[in-house]
């Protein structure tokens, strides 16, 4: 379906060479990339801030018309983009049109249509003398690193705000995302505009990664582990420049006795076992009132019981597999913890016999306790504990249990009762009865340190990524 010739690529370096399996084929070797010689990464810095004078004078219209330019391209090569995600991370391509590659045009659409309103100069004081007026200026090059579970929507959220205020931007994809990162490079560059305004580095955050971002840079753009976001706010703070940091998330359903069940079952689903688990805002605890407590998991368990897991180049796949084979060995330790600690298996708790790859079945734990990794530590995969909870105050406490804060989830019918958690859940995203709040015009990001600081998205997003500057004068 896709041909490329991926030897084009390779670039003699001297560093480890990547390999880029496929997890649902046995880890089926699909091409080999060396990584950018941190000599070339010094090039390519320096190649986008000699050009930031040039591009962050056009004026907002012209960048919004380049910019547009390589949307058009999006949109008609947008096949070719999930086919290599599918390949290669395996999200199923159904699944990866969906919340991928829709997902991230909606978000480039939505930027394009809003900068020129987020980004007008605002009047801040103004008297019958003077006149203040607060204007908005790029930094000038931000270093962006981005993981692999979501190699387009990740490129759009990070690269065309970037852009589209005036910066100019070098990029690092995860190296389990390497031929998505090569394709998008390749749109990039077909936009003659964009060639010396958004450069691409490749390899292992240990080596190109860590170059990147000690380079001469000036704003620091990361999402991905809260392990390595801790290294990343230091980089940022020896070097003196600003970070945003998105990093991981162990958001809490509730779900209240009144809610409409059937709803919930479909909604947690959703946000729970879509990219296998594989998403930083993912429902990764659920607390269901014991009142409905085994109706709802009999349901939730019959609901997982209809979807498919197989190959992510299946149009007929539900959940794939996850991205490799370390995931699994992860995520089979924390789910080894759990029972080790006495948590029952309501269904799944390991890889399907049948299936030769990243494989691994969606499960149900019950009887948790919170000394468990499964409740402690973020879940990066397709694995939810479920415990009850008998009163508001108990599940407000569950749900705030925990060192993130990045999304939470209210399932209920109470309009009051909605109000009521949305106001004391520690949590910089919260949806009430599975309305999505990840939209272009919202800002997006965490409370508590081990889910990020700053913001992307909306207004506030966009002027985040720029340097802000007031004048005061006479009339």
């Amino acid at each position: 379906m896709l041909l490329l010739n991926y030897n084009f690529f390779l670039v003699e370096c001297g560093m480890k060479k990547i390999v880029v399996q496929n997890p649902s084929l046995n880890y089926q070797t699909i091409a080999t990339f060396d990584q950018t010689s941190l000599q070339e990464v010094d090039v390519k810095i320096a190649q986008v801030r000699k050009y930031f004078a040039t591009w962050s004078c056009q004026s907002l219209s012209y960048r919004i018309q380049v910019l547009e330019k390589l949307l058009q391209i999006f949109t008609v090569r947008r096949d070719e983009i999930a086919y290599v995600i599918a390949q290669e991370v395996g999200m199923p391509i159904s699944v990866c049109n969906n919340i991928d590659i829709d997902s991230g045009l909606m978000h480039m659409k939505g930027y394009l249509q809003q900068a020129e309103v987020w980004l007008s100069p605002e009047v801040t004081y103004e008297t019958i003398t003077e006149i203040h007026t607060q204007y908005y200026e790029p930094f000038g090059v931000v270093g962006i690193s981005i993981p692999w579970n979501y190699p387009f929507s990740n490129f759009i959220w990070t690269v065309i705000p970037s852009l589209l205020v005036g910066n100019t931007v070098v990029i690092k994809h995860s190296e389990n995302c390497m031929l998505a990162a090569k394709l998008l490079e390749e749109m990039i560059q077909s936009v003659s505009e964009l060639v010396d305004a958004c450069q691409f580095v490749f390899g292992l955050g240990s080596t190109v990664g860590n170059h990147l971002i000690y380079g001469d840079i000036d704003y620091l753009w990361f999402i991905g582990s809260t392990h390595t976001g801790s290294f990343i706010q230091q980089a940022a703070a020896d070097s003196g420049i600003p970070v945003l940091l998105e990093l991981g998330g162990s958001a809490p359903a509730i779900v209240f006795e009144d809610a409409d069940i059937d709803a919930a079952v479909a909604s947690v689903y959703g946000y729970r076992f879509s990219n296998s688990g594989q998403s930083c805002d993912a429902i990764k605890r659920l607390l269901v009132h014991e009142s409905i407590f085994e109706q709802f998991v009999d349901k939730l368990v019959s609901y997982i019981h209809t979807k498919k897991v197989g190959s992510a180049l299946d149009e007929t796949t539900d959940i794939g597999p996850l991205v490799n084979k370390r995931q699994v060995e992860m995520l089979q330790q924390q789910v080894d913890d759990a029972l080790e600690k006495d948590a029952k298996i309501i269904c799944g708790g390991k890889a399907p016999v049948d299936l030769d790859g990243a494989y691994y079945k969606p499960t149900i734990l019950t009887d948790i306790t919170f000394d468990m990794a499964v409740w402690n530590e973020e879940v990066f995969g397709p694995v939810l504990p479920v415990i009850s909870f008998t009163s508001t105050q108990e599940a407000i406490e569950l749900a705030n249990d925990t060192e993130y804060g990045l999304g939470a989830y209210v399932y209920t019918q109470s309009r009051d009762l909605a109000g009521q958690m949305s106001s004391v859940i520690k949590s910089g995203n919260i949806s009430i009865n599975g309305t999505s709040y990840v939209l272009p015009q919202n800002p997006f990001g965490g409370y508590k340190k081990a889910s990020g600081f700053g913001r992307v998205h909306g207004r506030f997003g966009m002027q985040n990524l720029c340097n802000i500057k007031v004048v005061a004068t006479k009339k």
